[in-house]
């Protein structure tokens, strides 16, 4: 793996991708860096579709009336640029074709937006001889260089927002409901989320419940005199590998207790809507960064917070680090509480 490049060479081309999972943020990064690189005399190429798009040679070039166009999604939270996965792309030759479509092209330095599979594809980019930076843009909070990946906020929000709205309807019927929350690998969403909306228990991969002991939370929170049990649970955990699906547990814990019984599963409704203000913000500074340092020549990183301010890391190290686990001291420190 090439080691940070620094180059005296001036940038005159920069290009654009984002890769994997949309992310709310992933359009400030995109506006950021072209508007820095328009204000320094650098050409912004806009990639659409992620590496596939690579593959496929779809750059756009952004001029001054496409920029004002895409300053229109500002506060969304989708892509504009879109964003597709690329198999092949985990082939050594099929990246040696993306370099090879990279010096076509005359692309100085590849920006590339996305979570751990991103910047693996960006890193392998970057061993055959591209300029690469990576910018992490994920909602699972989950890539390990990095303390604050962009979207996790606006993500976070977007789902406490649903709870609470779960928890006027379940108090209303002195109901149960089991909510399914994104970030089965790695359960910031579900920890963090759980503990803003004071869920009866959060469920992850690393503390998974049988129907019994939800049925013992539902009655102990019950006999405290609580109108409503929310149960916070990460995707993909029931209904395989021998264990009943959620359905099944909320059929039989009706059955059980009398009490209205559901299950929501929240979705995609986690990814998209309005990016809230310290996404946008941190996306934006972030972007610049990432700029700012490649204009120096300091290319072959990765941008990360660490200890709450904005670094660069080498895209090696970052790549190669032990992957996050969830912090199951909090769930500890919470457990009791939530049965109160």
């Amino acid at each position: 793996m090439k080691k940070t490049n620094k180059s005296t060479k001036k940038i005159k081309k920069i290009a654009i991708l984002a890769s994997g999972g949309n992310s709310p943020g992933m359009n400030n990064v995109v506006i950021t860096l072209v508007k820095k690189a328009i204000s320094l005399g650098i050409t912004p190429y806009l990639i659409y579709d992620g590496y596939k798009g690579l593959l496929a040679k779809d750059f756009r070039q952004v001029d001054n009336e496409m920029l004002r166009w895409i300053e229109n999604y500002n506060s969304r939270g989708n892509i504009f640029i879109g964003s597709a996965r690329s198999t092949d792309f985990y082939k050594p030759e099929v990246k040696k074709i993306g370099v090879k479509i990279l010096k076509e092209k005359k692309i100085d330095v590849l920006f590339c937006i996305g979570g751990d599979g991103t910047y693996k594809g960006a890193a392998g980019l970057a061993h055959f001889g591209a300029k690469v930076m990576g910018l992490p843009g994920t909602i699972d909070n989950d890539i390990s260089s990095s303390e604050q990946t962009i979207g996790f906020f606006t993500c976070l929000n977007r789902i406490v927002n649903v709870l609470d709205a779960l928890r006027d309807s379940f108090d209303s019927h002195s109901g149960i409901c089991f909510c399914e929350v994104m970030g089965r690998g790695f359960s910031d969403l579900a920890i963090y989320a759980g503990v803003a909306a004071d869920a009866e228990a959060i469920v992850t991969k690393d503390n998974i419940k049988t129907k019994e002991q939800f049925l013992e939370i539902a009655n102990k929170v019950k006999s405290n005199g609580k109108r409503s049990c929310l149960f916070v649970v990460t995707e993909s955990l029931y209904g395989k590998d021998g264990l009943p699906s959620l359905q099944e547990i909320a059929k039989w814990m009706q059955e059980q207790t009398g009490r209205t019984t559901r299950v929501n599963v929240i979705g995609h409704v986690q990814r998209g809507g309005i990016t809230d203000a310290w996404d946008r913000a941190n996306a934006s500074l972030m972007a610049c960064h990432a700029l700012d340092c490649a204009v120096k020549g300091n290319t072959n990183r990765v941008i990360s917070v660490v200890k709450g301010q904005i670094v660069d890391i080498d895209i090696a190290k970052a790549t190669n680090m032990p992957r996050k686990k969830n912090k199951m001291d909090i769930l500890k420190e919470y457990k009791d509480l939530a049965l109160m």
